[in-house]
C-alpha cells in the first residue's frame, strides 16, 4: 500500500477550495502536495507544514505575516504565492503557491557538475533581480540555496520558499545558537552573521547568492567537511577562496564577484541584490555574456519505492508529467553538498532550516512488523536515541564553539615597545596583527600604540585581524636652512607639500645685498625652528639690492667715468656718438640715465657715457649801427639770444654790443645791444 493512499489530506478539499491530489513529497518541516484550484480551475503546488510546527503560536504569527509580504511580491523570478491559510478540519497550515514545471539548479549541478562562467552569470543575474525586487520590499529569503532555486523549461529562474525560512526561525521548536539569535538556513550557504549572531539581512543573502555562484563555477560549495560544526567555523573564520584556485583558467571578474560577495564583514559587502546585480551585469558586458541562454535541467526522473527514501517522495509509480514537473518543488531536505549523512546529517539539523533538518524515512507497519519481537523493538528504538545523543554530543560542542571556544579577548598593547612584541602578544592570544599607517600624536611616544580596532578587551573571535595604529611623535614642522638662497617659488612649493596645510605659509619682500632677487633671504620663526599645527610661517624673498643714486661722472675721463659706474655695481658702457657740452672735449658730457637717478646695482641697468666736444662757440656778428630789428635777426640767425637795453629811441639804432662782434660765444647765450 502506497503512503499517498495512507495520506489522509490526499483527496481533501483545502478552504473549500484548494484540492489535494497527490502528496509529491515530505520532510522534516513539510510535506509538498500537486493540487488543483477548483475557483480559478488551475493546478497548484500545495505546501503544508508539519503539525509541530502548525500547534507553534510564534510560527504560525510569523508564517501569515511572511506569507502577506510574499504574496505581495509579484515578479517573474520569484515563485508566486497564490494564497496562504489554515484549515482546522484537517489541521492543516499551508501555502499555495504557482507549479512550476522544471527543476532545481541542484538538478542541473547533478548533471552538469559545475557550469561555465557565462552560464552561472546567466542563472545568478535572474536570481539578483528577484532578490532585489524582494529587499527594496524590505523582505530577506535568508536560506537561498541551489534547492530554493528553480528553472522552467523554458530557462525562466525563480527563486522559492520566500517567507518560510523566518517564519520557522522564530518559532520555539528553532534550534538557538547560545548567542540570542536562531542559526538557521543551510549551513553551505549560511553568512557568519547568521553563525555567530542568528541576524540576517540583504547582505546575507547576497552572502549566500556568492556562495552558490561559487559552486556553480567550480562544481562544489567552498568548505566540505565531515561535520556542519566545520563547514560553520570556516565560514565565521576563513575568507571564501577565488574560484581561480580550483580553476586557474577562471576570469578575474568572477574572483571579484565572488570575493565581493562573500566578504566576512557585512558592511564590505554590497549593501543588497541591487547592488550586487549592477556588478553582475557589469561582469557580463566585460565577458560578452549578456546573451547566454539558461541551461535547464533535465526532468526529474520518475521515483520508484527504492529511491523514495534518497528523494523522500512518497510514490509508488511512476508520476503523470505535470506531477513531475510539480515535485521539483523545494523540499525540506535535498542532499546538500559538504553534508554528512547519518549522525553529521543529524547535526545539521540543528545548525539548519527549511532546507537543512535531519532527514525522516517514513516506515510503514506492515502485519509482520507489528508482530516483531520485543528484542527487535528495542534494537529499534537504540538507533534514534544514537542519533539524538549523537546530535546532543554535536550541539553541545557548536554550543561550546560558537559561546566559548572560538573567542578572545583583545589584550593590552600599550606597553609594545616594538613590531616584535606587538606580534608576540597578538599571537599569544590568537590573533593577527595589521598595521595602520602611523599618526601622530601629542602624548603617545614614537613608536608606541595609539589606538587598536577592536579595543583592549574587546571579546573577538580567534584569528581576527587587530588593526594597529603606531605613533609617530610629535607634529612638528621645520623650516630648512638649506632653503636660503633658493628659488622662493621652488622652496614654498615644497613646503605647502610637506605641510600639507597644517602650518601657513605667508611672504614678504626684503632687499639683499648678497641673496639674488627672488630668492630666500630668510624665515620667520628662523630655519629650523619646531612648528605645531596651526602656526604660520613667513618667507623672506630677496628683492634684490637697494637702489642707489646714479654718481655724477660730468667732466670724468671716459675711463674714469666708466671706473666709477661699474663699482657700484652697474654697467656702462661710452657712446660712440659725441656731443657740445660744457664740459671740457674729450670728457663726460652727461650720463643716459642722467646722474642722480635711483637704480638698482647688480639689476643689469645700463648706463650710457656721453662725451663732450667740448662748448659749442659761434662768431658774433657786429651788429652796430643796425637799426634794432635789423640787429636782432642777425643775431638769432647766429644762434643767440638778444637781449636790447635802450638808451634813446630816438633813432633806433644799434650804439653798443656785448660781445663784441668777431668774438666766439657759445651758441645759445645772450648778446645784449645798447640802442639810442
Amino acid at each position: 500500500m502506497s503512503s499517498t493512499t495512507q495520506d489522509p489530506l490526499v483527496g481533501a478539499l483545502l478552504d473549500g477550495r484548494y484540492r489535494v491530489l497527490r502528496r509529491l513529497a515530505s520532510g522534516g518541516m513539510s510535506r509538498v502536495y500537486l493540487g488543483h484550484d477548483d475557483r480559478l480551475d488551475r493546478p497548484v503546488a500545495i505546501k503544508v507544514m508539519n503539525s509541530d510546527l502548525a500547534a507553534d503560536p510564534p510560527f504560525l504569527a510569523r508564517f501569515t505575516r511572511e506569507a502577506r509580504a510574499a504574496a505581495r511580491i509579484l515578479h517573474p523570478n520569484i515563485v508566486t504565492v497564490h494564497d496562504q491559510g489554515t484549515d482546522p478540519d484537517h489541521d492543516a497550515v499551508y501555502l499555495v503557491m504557482e507549479l512550476v514545471r522544471g527543476g532545481t539548479l541542484r538538478d542541473l549541478l547533478r548533471v552538469r557538475d559545475r557550469l561555465s562562467p557565462a552560464e552561472a552569470l546567466a542563472i545568478i543575474e535572474p536570481v539578483l533581480t528577484g532578490l532585489a525586487a524582494a529587499h527594496r520590499e524590505g523582505l530577506v529569503h535568508r536560506d537561498i540555496k541551489p534547492e530554493n532555486i528553480l528553472i522552467d523549461g523554458n530557462g525562466r529562474v525563480l527563486i522559492a520558499d520566500f517567507g518560510l525560512a523566518r517564519a520557522v526561525a522564530e518559532s520555539s521548536h528553532t534550534t538557538h545558537s547560545g548567542m540570542g539569535g536562531a542559526v538557521f538556513g543551510t549551513i553551505a550557504y549560511l553568512s557568519p552573521e547568521q553563525i555567530t549572531k542568528g541576524y540576517a539581512d540583504a547582505r546575507s543573502d547576497v552572502y549566500a547568492t556568492g556562495v552558490m555562484l561559487y559552486e556553480m563555477l567550480t562544481g562544489f560549495p567552498p568548505y566540505v567537511a565531515d561535520n556542519p560544526v566545520s563547514v560553520a567555523y570556516r565560514h565565521v573564520n576563513d575568507d571564501i577562496p577565488p574560484p581561480s584556485e580550483k580553476l586557474p583558467d577562471s576570469p578575474g571578474e568572477l574572483d571579484d564577484l565572488v570575493i565581493d560577495a562573500t566578504t566576512r564583514d557585512p558592511l564590505v559587502r554590497p549593501a543588497d541584490a541591487g547592488q550586487f546585480l549592477a556588478m553582475v551585469r557589469e561582469a557580463q558586458a566585460s565577458l560578452d555574456a549578456r546573451d547566454t541562454a539558461v541551461p535547464v535541467p533535465p526532468a526529474p526522473p520518475a521515483l520508484s519505492s527504492s529511491t523514495a527514501a534518497d528523494h523522500d517522495t512518497d510514490d509508488d509509480q511512476d508520476p503523470p508529467a505535470d506531477e513531475r514537473a510539480a515535485s521539483t518543488l523545494p523540499t525540506d531536505d535535498e542532499d546538500e553538498p559538504g553534508r554528512t549523512r547519518h549522525v553529521a546529517r543529524a547535526a545539521a539539523a540543528d545548525l539548519g532550516g527549511p532546507g537543512d533538518p535531519v532527514r525522516t524515512h517514513a516506515i510503514e507497519d506492515s502485519d509482520a512488523e507489528q508482530h516483531q519481537a520485543p528484542r527487535r523493538r528495542r534494537r529499534r528504538w537504540l538507533v534514534p536515541l544514537a542519533a539524538l545523543l549523537a546530535v546532543a554530543l554535536v550541539a553541545g560542542g557548536v554550543f561550546w564553539w560558537v559561546q566559548y571556544g572560538r573567542w578572545t579577548t583583545v589584550p593590552d598593547l600599550s606597553q609594545a615597545s616594538s613590531e616584535k612584541e606587538l606580534s608576540q602578544a597578538a599571537d599569544d592570544a590568537g590573533l593577527a596583527i595589521k598595521l595602520e599607517q602611523a599618526q601622530f600624536s601629542e602624548t603617545v611616544p614614537e613608536g608606541a600604540v595609539i589606538s587598536t580596532d577592536p579595543k583592549s578587551g574587546e571579546r573577538v573571535v580567534r584569528g581576527t585581524q587587530i588593526q594597529v595604529v603606531l605613533s609617530k611623535g610629535l607634529e612638528r614642522y621645520y623650516a630648512d636652512s638649506s632653503s636660503i638662497g633658493q628659488p622662493a617659488t621652488d622652496v614654498i612649493s615644497d613646503m605647502e607639500e610637506e605641510y600639507a596645510g597644517r602650518v601657513t605659509i605667508t611672504q614678504t619682500t626684503a632687499y639683499s645685498e648678497t641673496v639674488a632677487k627672488g630668492a630666500v633671504v630668510g624665515f620667520s620663526p628662523p630655519a629650523g625652528t619646531a612648528m605645531a599645527p596651526g602656526s604660520s610661517v613667513e618667507v623672506t624673498i630677496s628683492d634684490g639690492k637697494e637702489p642707489i643714486e646714479l654718481p655724477d661722472v660730468t667732466g670724468k675721463s671716459p675711463e674714469e667715468a666708466t671706473q666709477i659706474l661699474t663699482d657700484a655695481g652697474f654697467e656702462p658702457t661710452v657712446s660712440s656718438t659725441q656731443e657740445f657740452s660744457d664740459a671740457k672735449a674729450g670728457t663726460v658730457a652727461r650720463t643716459d640715465p642722467p646722474a642722480g637717478t635711483l637704480a638698482q646695482p647688480g639689476a643689469g641697468v645700463a648706463i650710457t657715457i656721453v662725451v663732450s666736444k667740448g662748448p659749442d662757440l659761434v662768431e658774433v656778428p657786429s651788429v652796430i649801427g643796425k637799426k634794432t630789428a635789423d640787429a636782432t635777426a642777425a643775431l638769432e640767425a647766429a644762434g643767440f639770444t638778444v637781449e636790447v637795453k635802450t638808451v634813446f629811441t630816438t633813432l633806433d639804432l644799434v650804439a653798443d654790443q656785448s660781445p663784441g662782434g668777431g668774438t666766439m660765444a657759445k651758441r645759445g647765450s645772450t648778446v645784449t645791444i645798447t640802442v639810442v
